[in-house]
């Protein structure tokens, strides 16, 4: 029976669910071993009864199913209005409804802005790239907004920026040849990514004082991306850095025009700009289900990196606006915070990533992290 007497879900079938999705994350921990084990799901859906289209539903079911069983679907939840919203000039208007591509950048509204500050404060022109702390969104491309199932976020991508998120975490797939992002079944949602890039660098036109960062987990290939940054524009904005060198400061950045920092997940990449994120960064685990889960300890990376992504956020298997209501907000935010970094010995958490950043303190935090 699917159904407990008591109306909720029995737990070994929301067990049953969460272990289904959790082999799928457990496995992209490992180089290849995702991909190869997705390549023998295949070979196996196309020699079974089942054609591939029921096999895709099958996953989609399982996710839904994954939905029903969030113990806390029930809860109130933070209305999500107490995220700052950041002056962002003249120059930009807002985005429009659904379906809209959210870019819209008035570049005629006048002359360009003198750069007065550096994303966001005069006093983080002068300081190192990894001398500075962002927020960072985690599967930043799965909104409630662009209408994705599950989302991992309220707002699309232009309305972070607008909201002064400045570092984007993006699942990048093939779909019958085309590259989109996604989380997970396409057909959850899915949006080209040469037009989520687009808009990051339609922003930047209308922002020359900022700088973006975006963490990539891609199953294209590196030419796919490359065509991808290419097609949008932003690959005039990329930044290269060699391995062991000093980052340069964000006026630096600023100053050559290359104002975008691209990491990616895997490590066979050969452009000088498509960074392995751990030959740079360092994280903390990220599989967190409940907030005593939550762990500071070294995870994929080295401590010894000048980087550090701190992923804060629950999955148990899926992101819930009343799981972020849990971890997002002050005093909790912080004091982990403040407990994780004594326990890296005072490194700076220039990633902190979250799920549902307009529920909670995250800005504040981060504010916090910068000094002021």
């Amino acid at each position: 029976m699917l159904v407990h007497p008591s109306g909720d879900l029995e737990p070994a079938v929301c067990g049953l669910a969460a272990r289904m999705i959790r082999v799928g994350h457990d496995d992209r921990r490992t180089p290849g071993v995702y991909s190869s084990r997705m390549s023998s799901a295949r070979a196996t859906a196309s020699r079974s009864l089942l054609p591939a289209w029921a096999s895709r539903w099958f996953s989609i079911a399982v996710l839904v199913l994954a939905g029903a069983c969030d113990p806390a679907s029930g809860a109130t939840v933070d209305a999500g209005t107490d995220a700052p919203r950041l002056d962002t000039g003249p120059r930009i208007r807002d985005a429009g409804g659904p379906g809209d591509s959210g870019a819209h950048c008035d570049l005629d509204a006048g002359p360009s802005p003198v750069i007065t500050a550096c994303n966001g404060h005069a006093e983080l022109c002068d300081r190192a790239y990894d001398d500075v702390a962002i927020v960072m969104t985690h599967n930043a491309m799965s909104s409630a907004e662009d209408g994705f199932s599950f989302p991992n976020q309220e707002r699309r991508l232009w309305r972070q920026l607008e909201d002064g998120v400045r570092g984007f975490m993006l699942d990048v797939h093939v779909e019958d040849g085309a590259v989109l992002l996604c989380h997970g079944p396409c057909a959850l949602g899915r949006r080209p990514f040469v037009e989520g890039l687009r808009d990051l660098r339609v922003f930047l036109e209308c922002n020359p004082g900022e700088v973006v960062t975006i963490v990539l987990e891609s199953y294209a290939t590196e030419a796919q991306i490359e065509t991808a940054f290419v097609e949008s524009g932003l690959a005039g904005y990329l930044h290269a850095q060699p391995i062991g060198d000093p980052w340069p400061t964000l006026r630096e950045m600023i100053t050559a025009g290359r104002r975008v920092v691209v990491f990616t997940a895997d490590s066979a990449r050969t452009l000088p700009w498509h960074h392995f994120s751990y030959d740079y960064a360092w994280e903390n685990p990220y599989a967190a289900d409940t907030p005593a889960a939550l762990s500071c300890a070294e995870d994929r990376g080295s401590r010894t990196r000048s980087l550090w992504i701190f992923n804060h956020f629950l999955t148990a298997p899926l992101a819930s606006r009343p799981r972020a209501a849990m971890i997002n907000h002050d005093p909790f935010f912080s004091d982990r915070v403040a407990t994780c970094r004594t326990d890296a010995g005072s490194d700076l958490p220039n990633f902190v990533t979250v799920d549902f950043y307009d529920i909670g303190d995250v800005f504040s935090v981060v504010d916090a992290l910068n000094g002021f």
